[in-house]
């Protein structure tokens, strides 16, 4: 028998009163940024039980409050499982009315049918404004995630990881130092050709960290042949997933995600992804509006054009970058998060909306063409100083 969709939204608008009043679950957010404005998009770290070592690759975020546990009967699934990737309409790229639409269709995650996913459900029912803000913050970057996604042929889920990494902030910082938005770590940035300096990290370019984190998962679920275990490992660290598989596996207790003995952090990983996933399938149902993301690129980059080793070595001012583009500097620096040292390089490729690039570049290559006159002057007047100077010792 169908459910009514409204009996289900009370149903889900319930539980998650309930939950978040009386249990004392701890929000999946938490400040680390000097900009009050971001605070609610930076994830916090559950509290890791004294048992759990520690592992490398994505570990040292800090303790925090964990849920309480509630005698309650565990509710019916909201969400059902989506088509697998044999099912996945291939060259349908036109047909999809949006990126949302399109990302629904490559979902291929397994459910997890405990206590874990319908609590961070409740968390983010009774947060709308807060879900709806990260959202809009994720229309730049999502139609090139899912992209790249699906190029590989992975689960489109991954194009929510953001969401629960870094709220789709790519100037996001973790106190672990974990940067960007797919949140890395120095080391495994460096492993994952992320090149950090003071005027460039890599772990903030868009194409570049996403380049990476796909290369990542991919290494992980090579690794353990399971898409759930890969994102645990993407939490907490390949080797500390080995070491609970290898407990397990000692005791002869199962192996998979929910039966091992990981970090609560990780534990409520995979839960808080299939929870954004579930409101991403049935928006309406839990009470928010996605934002509309057209099925098409939202940004091109355009090269700097060096017609002279001269021109090459004049650096563009990030304000006067946002301005060629007809940007606000918030949004150019959102789309070049990168660039540390308020100006860009040669080398650098520059990230601007598809609709501006022709303006941009045109303007860009005048203003060169202007530095390049400025400096040749310049360097003459310079050259003709030492001669007077010395005209003038003889006399």
């Amino acid at each position: 028998m169908a459910l009514n969709l409204q009996v289900l939204r009370n149903f889900a608008l319930g539980l998650s009163l309930l939950l978040t009043a009386g249990t004392g679950l701890a929000s999946p957010f938490v400040n680390t940024t000097e900009d009050p404005a971001l605070a609610a998009l930076r994830p916090v770290a559950w509290a890791t039980p004294a048992s759990a070592a520690a592992a490398p690759g994505r570990e040292g975020a800090s303790s925090d409050a964990t849920p309480t546990a509630v005698a309650l009967p565990v509710p019916p699934e909201l969400i059902l499982s989506f088509a697998s990737a044999s099912m996945r309409p291939q060259n349908l790229l036109a047909h999809y009315t949006d990126a949302w639409e399109r990302i629904r269709a490559g979902f291929m995650l397994q459910e997890l049918p405990n206590r874990e996913v319908m609590e961070m459900q409740a968390w983010y029912i009774a947060r709308p404004q807060l879900v709806t803000r990260i959202f809009e913050l994720s229309r730049a970057h999502l139609f090139h995630i899912t992209e790249e996604i699906e190029k590989r042929n992975m689960p489109m889920e991954i194009a929510l990881l953001p969401f629960i990494e870094s709220g789709f902030n790519p100037m996001a910082l973790s106190s672990a130092q974990a940067s960007g938005l797919w949140q890395f770590i120095p080391e495994t940035g460096l492993r994952y050709n992320l090149p950090q300096s003071a005027a460039y990290d890599a772990r903030r370019d868009v194409l570049a960290s996403t380049t990476a984190a796909l290369d990542y998962l991919q290494f992980l679920f090579d690794t353990f042949h399971d898409w759930h275990l890969a994102l645990a490992a993407y939490n907490c660290g390949e080797n500390a997933v080995a070491r609970a598989i290898e407990h397990n596996r000692a005791k002869g207790l199962p192996t998979d995600y929910a039966s091992l003995p990981l970090p609560q952090e990780t534990r409520y990983y995979v839960p808080r992804l299939l929870a954004v996933k579930h409101i991403v399938s049935n928006p309406s149902l839990f009470g928010i509006a996605l934002p509309q993301v057209p099925n098409e690129p939202y940004f091109t980059t355009v090269a700097r054009r060096s017609g002279s080793t001269l021109k090459a070595d004049v650096k563009v001012g990030i304000k006067d970058a946002a301005r060629f583009a007809d940007l606000g500097i918030d949004e150019f620096r959102a789309l070049n998060a990168a660039h540390n040292s308020g100006v860009i390089t040669a080398a650098s490729l520059i990230v601007v909306p598809l609709g501006n690039a022709q303006s941009f570049a045109e303007r860009l290559d005048a203003y060169l063409d202007r530095e390049e006159a400025r400096i040749r002057a310049e360097a003459e007047k310079a050259a003709k100083r030492p001669a007077a100077s010395r005209k003038t010792r003889r006399f």
